[in-house]
């Protein structure tokens, strides 16, 4: 397994330094930053540390599947996605990697505990249950972007969404095309900053992206 830790990040908290070197302390991969149009731009020098660029915000699918193909280009087989937050422990890379490489999809999946906002959790539940709905499989957390993916599969497919829906979109698409999947139980965390979702905003897009999904069966 050929592995690059892929991190989309639009203006990042002031934590993002001490996500990267926790990182670093747990692992020598590859990784890989997408700034999604962030001001000012993120500038690290750390070893082993790819920053690609988005000229303005694009959105965390758009910024994923930038990230996917230049791994998949630069050779590697399989990529871990972490959100730039500090809300995925980076102490759990290592289990993810433990999981044989043929498996698809290793899911993170947290617990729906007080420590998640209570709008968090239903949206999550609802979503969740839809798209396990959707794939016939049991998807329990859908919106988690801790993950590990298999690059040939995700980069072999088209996909429409652009923003945070696409987290979605990817296990519709992969995992109605047989795909395989593991869920590994993380940590809930949340810290005080600010969240990029927009509720309402986005809870049409994730209906419009199930009315695609239903419309095509």
């Amino acid at each position: 397994m050929n592995l690059a830790i892929i991190i989309p990040a639009y203006n990042p908290p002031d934590t993002f330094s001490s996500l990267l070197i926790a990182i670093r302390k747990i692992t020598s991969k590859v990784i890989i930053i997408i700034d999604d149009g962030s001001t000012p731009k993120i500038n690290i020098e750390y070893s082993g540390v790819v920053i690609l660029r988005n000229t303005q915000n694009q959105g965390k699918g758009y910024s994923l599947i930038k990230g996917f193909q230049h791994a998949e280009n630069e050779g590697f087989t399989h990529a871990i996605t972490i959100d730039a937050d500090s809300q995925h422990d980076p102490e759990l890379i290592n289990s993810f990697l433990e999981f044989d490489a043929n498996i698809n999809l290793v899911l993170g999946t947290r617990n729906f505990t007080e420590d998640m906002p209570i709008h968090r959790r239903i949206s999550n539940k609802l979503t969740s249950y839809i798209i396990s709905l959707l794939c016939r499989k049991t998807i329990l957390d859908s919106q988690c972007g801790y993950r590990r993916y298999k690059l040939k599969n995700v980069c072999s497919e088209s996909f429409h969404e652009t923003g945070f829906q696409f987290e979605s979109e990817v296990l519709i698409k992969l995992l109605r095309n047989n795909c395989t999947h593991v869920n590994l139980g993380i940590p809930t965390i949340y810290s005080s900053e600010n969240s990029s979702i927009h509720n309402f905003r986005d809870t049409l897009k994730f209906i419009r992206l199930i009315l695609r999904n239903i419309i095509r069966d």
